[in-house]
């Protein structure tokens, strides 16, 4: 990949640092999000830190993580009045920006429910024995950012970022991750792989406004390629949010439109076939997306695993999957939130 490439797609270098003046909107947070998937170790982590919209100077850190093959899931939330020169960090989840739009690093040190994949099926997860999870993780940006405000205003994008329920600034890229992980005083295992991550700022007001579902995907290939889309919707089906990109070979970022992108219909913890298609330059490409390890959370109920099958819960899906472009093979993430019991309508241009 060249040098010259802007991995901030233009982006000021205080878009990537952390507001430090309490800001004047009511409601206002900031998050930032790195999820990755390990294929050889077989786990998968959601590292998520974000200031509380009601009480600014207070941190929530998140860990949701798919342990090895059927050992289960691990989950955690908890919150800290972070010193400023900590953050951004929670009570056990610290983030480290080393080079703006490039290099980053977290380390967790914490106790988590530990959840079974049949208690995921059955319900919510229910207060039991917790396990101590470490890591430490270098974090490699390999793509410029995809801004959502620029896809939006773009001629394939729909919608627009400044007037969303959940931020009104927010950008994302593929990554590669090294480093180690160790699960309940165990040995230290290598860890290596690839996923993405997000950073939004804005009033995250969702609840109040009504949130009808999202979906977002990002694929990276070992030759530097990607391409990902992401989709908002209103209760009543209208698209608020839309946009796509692909990445070539040379690092090159392209809005594109989205043809296709899925919805949460079932829930499997592998082998969902995930529709997922991209237009450009008059050519439609299908992407062939298959879930390869696969956690759900409700929303609902402050993303405790599993699914409330008492209401119309909205369920927030996440996947690492296996997926093909012209014949190279690659990892995606998948991220989706739906009401999976009584679905909204779906999705149309407003």
């Amino acid at each position: 990949m060249s040098d010259a490439i802007d991995f901030s797609s233009g982006l000021p270098l205080d878009a990537e640092s952390i507001v430090q003046e309490a800001p004047s909107q009511a409601g206002w947070a900031e998050n930032l999000l790195f999820a990755v998937y390990d294929a050889k170790c077989d786990i998968g982590l959601w590292l998520h830190l974000g200031t509380v919209p009601a009480e600014w100077t207070m941190w929530e850190d998140r860990l949701l993580a798919m342990l090895p093959g059927d050992q289960g899931l691990l989950s955690l939330c908890c919150y800290h009045k972070t010193a400023p020169e900590r953050r951004p960090a929670g009570a056990v989840l610290a983030f480290e920006c080393l080079e703006p739009f490039r290099r980053w690093r977290t380390t967790f040190d914490g106790f988590a429910l530990l959840s079974s994949n049949s208690d995921m099926v059955d319900g919510l997860a229910r207060d039991g024995n917790r396990k101590r999870f470490r890591a430490n993780l270098e974090i490699v940006c390999e793509t410029p950012v995809w801004d959502a405000h620029a896809a939006a205003l773009a001629e394939t994008g729909k919608g627009e970022m400044a007037t969303q329920s959940w931020a009104h600034e927010h950008y994302e890229q593929l990554v590669t991750v090294k480093g180690t992980v160790q699960y309940d005083n165990g040995e230290v295992v290598a860890y290596d792989g690839v996923g993405w991550r997000d950073h939004s700022r804005g009033r995250r007001d969702a609840w109040e406004k009504g949130w009808g579902g999202h979906v977002i995907m990002g694929a990276l290939f070992p030759g530097g390629r990607g391409w990902g889309l992401s989709r908002y919707w209103a209760p009543d089906g209208a698209i608020t949010l839309e946009g796509g990109y692909v990445i070539d070979s040379d690092g090159i970022l392209r809005h594109v439109e989205v043809d296709t992108a899925p919805r949460v219909t079932e829930f499997l913890f592998s082998g969902e076939r995930i529709p997922a298609a991209l237009r450009w330059a008059g050519v439609r490409t299908e992407f062939d997306v298959v879930s390869h390890r696969s956690m759900w959370a409700s929303m609902s109920h402050s993303l405790a695993v599993g699914v409330d099958h008492s209401i119309n819960d909205i369920s927030y899906v996440l996947n690492f999957c296996k997926t093909t472009w012209d014949g190279e093979e690659g990892w995606a993430y998948v991220e989706r939130s739906d009401t999976v019991s009584a679905p909204t309508p779906e999705p149309f241009s407003a």
